[in-house]
């Protein structure tokens, strides 16, 4: 195991589930796992004992919320990263919120297990791994909610016009180096507006940055209008 290898931990209430995904993560020379949990509770003493750099999460845990169970991790441990894993039928406003609170990554559990390591593999560098007809899903259930809620527009107002321009690269899916070249700026100089774009829209990821401006109805156009 490499001193830099990938520190997982599995949340969910199936043990066999919990205890097949633990042994094929650990397959994995660049992923470690830490341990599993069933609940909330088992969720909490993991991770108090624990260093950890993704949690593979299931949606329901014996009737416990998942979702608020990684809300609240994320709000005491904000740099990990978070994998859906799921075998709950797919709920576009479940999705959203999971978009919006920081989430990384959605698999289903129908899905390969190579998926389910790409999507953690992915979620331990930072990048999301979230299948874009669910995104687009998700968006066009935005959309069809009418014009932008007041909270969204505000909160983009709070943005410089350097940051607006860092958040029409991500918008565009183009990587920091991409929007650094463009902007001809620094990668680190990118980085440090993308935390200040996340600290100001009070999201977790890029990806949240980016849904939470579109339900603003931010776009160059609108802009250049």
């Amino acid at each position: 195991m490499s001193s830099t290898a990938i520190r997982v931990a599995v949340i969910d209430d199936h043990q066999v589930f919990a205890d097949a995904l633990a042994s094929r993560l650990g397959e994995e020379s660049d992923l470690t796992v830490v341990g599993t949990a069933r609940t909330a509770t088992d969720s909490w003493e993991l991770l108090k004992r624990h260093p950890v750099d993704v949690i593979a999460l299931d949606l329901d845990l014996a009737g416990e919320d998942g979702l608020r169970l990684g809300r609240e991790i994320l709000a005491a441990w904000p740099d990990i990263g978070i994998v859906v894993v799921t075998g709950a039928a797919e709920e576009v406003p479940r999705v959203l919120e999971a978009v919006q609170m920081g989430v990384r990554g959605w698999v289903d559990k129908a899905d390969t297990a190579d998926t389910l390591v790409a999507a953690v593999r992915a979620a331990g560098h930072g990048e999301s791994r979230i299948p874009a007809e669910m995104l687009t899903k998700a968006l066009m259930y935005l959309s069809a909610g009418g014009p932008a809620a007041t909270p969204e527009q505000e909160a983009i107002g709070r943005l410089t016009n350097r940051e607006r321009d860092v958040l029409y690269g991500l918008m565009d899916g183009l990587s920091r180096t991409q929007i650094g070249e463009l902007l001809k700026v620094s990668p680190n100089t990118v980085r440090t507006h993308v935390q200040s774009i996340l600290s100001k829209l009070n999201v977790h990821s890029a990806l949240g940055a980016v849904a939470l401006a579109r339900k603003a109805g931010v776009s160059r156009e609108s802009a250049d209008a």
